[in-house]
């Protein structure tokens, strides 16, 4: 089963994103090829949603970490491999010496490129294995006790030590006999095992890109489990792993416990708190890295947020109304018997103080009551806390502001209870806003 979530999920946690600052893909993205980086991206778009499938990709990208190995292959001929062998199958050895003669024979009479750039594209497989081959001498060399790449490790060695294979010496130009071996080996009979040897070099590639970010930044692997009757997320220290000198927050939620109900002044940082639990829940669902102590967590179907939810002018809604529809999504997920992790940033803000209170007791009152599904709701309205304390299931906690004279200061470390902090007024009077408007 695919793991579940939506375009407004990815924008508010900021997971995608080649060219887009702070992105989870671009801090990942230590990739060497093209390959490399589109299956990183296609990892990114489709999350595990077995244990074991979980736990398995994790312990291979920390064990590709302890050997600290170079990924050593050059992104040109790799892709330029990879192009060479999507070319026609040639029929027979026969069939690539006619072509390689009469290419040779274009060359010689017409300065046709062809033959050349055939040669470069041979050229470029051959480099290809020789990579391949020094890699594998790292696994081999650097390796220990048990391997969760021994599947990958073995079909490399299996395709690379193929005897037609290992006799091939990287050289360059080649007779026309030469050639047209080659072509015939590369384009026909070892076509499949060279595209399956290019895939097993871009998952080395995506998880050697990983295991250096989590060795630079010191993160963690979390422990994902199938089942667990009490359990859902469980953090110790847990950071956003973009952010430098971040603080961390330790929290349980729990099946008796399945959701926190979060408040605080703006700028305390319940938002980039709930951003950090919901983009590490997520990469946690990838086996990658996770900036914190330790976590484990049950495998779930999916994650909604609604964090940045704006309003729609070509459907005509406004901001209420688009908070509205998201949340009529999201319970329509919840209520059809899925397990998910769903974060509520500030419900109903785009509405009065009165009808924001009413909306957010009750929908939070119903969906507490899903005790599959874990969440996070988020409001100023601290009253909201003060009618929900009747609901047992429901733990409250709040991010603290210090005022130091008439400056308030955060300290980002979550609390348990509920907020009495109220500083807009006097934030608003430090900005001199109502002395310009004297």
């Amino acid at each position: 089963m695919s793991f579940i979530t939506d375009k407004q999920t990815v924008i508010d946690l900021n997971l995608l994103g080649k060219y887009k600052t702070g992105s989870m893909f671009n801090l990942f993205n230590r990739v060497r090829t093209r390959g490399g980086e589109l299956l990183l991206e296609e990892m990114f778009k489709a999350p595990l949603t077995d244990a074991a499938a979980i736990n398995h990709r994790a312990a291979s990208i920390a064990y590709l970490q302890q050997l600290d190995l170079k990924f050593e292959v050059n992104a040109g001929l790799a892709e330029m491999a990879s192009h060479y062998l999507t070319e026609p199958r040639p029929v027979s050895r026969i069939s690539c010496l006619l072509g390689a003669y009469k290419g040779k024979l274009q060359e010689m009479m017409y300065k046709s490129q062809k033959y050349y750039l055939q040669q470069r594209h041979i050229y470029a497989v051959q480099e290809l294995l020789v990579s391949a081959s020094n890699l594998l001498g790292q696994l081999i060399k650097k390796g220990s006790g048990d391997n969760p790449c021994k599947v990958m490790q073995d079909k490399m060695e299996a395709i690379i030590n193929a005897p037609d294979l290992r006799q091939l010496k990287a050289k360059f130009p080649y007779t026309v006999g030469q050639t047209a071996d080659c072509q015939f080996l590369f384009l026909n009979k070892f076509r499949q095992p060279l595209e399956e040897l290019l895939q097993v070099l871009y998952e080395f590639d995506v998880y050697i890109s990983v295991a250096q970010v989590a060795a630079d930044k010191g993160f963690i692997y979390a422990q994902a489990l199938a089942t667990d009757p009490n359990g859902l997320i469980s953090v110790e220290n847990l950071r956003h792993p973009s952010l430098n000198n971040a603080k961390g927050n330790t929290l349980t939620i729990s099946r008796k416990e399945n959701l926190l109900f979060l408040t605080g002044a703006n700028m305390a940082g319940k938002s980039t708190w709930m951003k950090t639990l919901g983009l590490s829940f997520y990469l946690a669902h990838m086996g990658f890295p996770v900036a914190a102590d330790k976590m484990s967590f049950t495998v779930m179907d999916g994650i909604f947020t609604s964090i940045n939810v704006p309003d729609d002018l070509s459907l005509g809604w406004s901001h209420f109304y688009a908070e509205v529809m998201r949340v009529k999504e999201v319970s329509r997920q919840v209520s059809s018997g899925k397990r998910l992790f769903i974060l509520f940033d500030e419900l109903f803000k785009g509405t009065n103080v009165k009808d924001a209170f009413d909306a957010t007791l009750v929908v939070t009152q119903k969906l507490a009551r899903y005790r599959a599904c874990a969440f996070v709701i988020s409001t100023h309205i601290i009253e909201v806390g003060e009618a929900l304390k009747e609901t047992n299931n429901i733990q409250f906690g709040y991010m603290p502001t210090i005022m130091k004279g008439a400056t308030p200061h955060y300290t980002y470390a979550m609390a348990q209870g509920i907020t009495t902090d109220r500083q807009g007024m006097i934030i608003l009077e430090n900005e001199k806003i109502l002395d310009m408007l004297a």
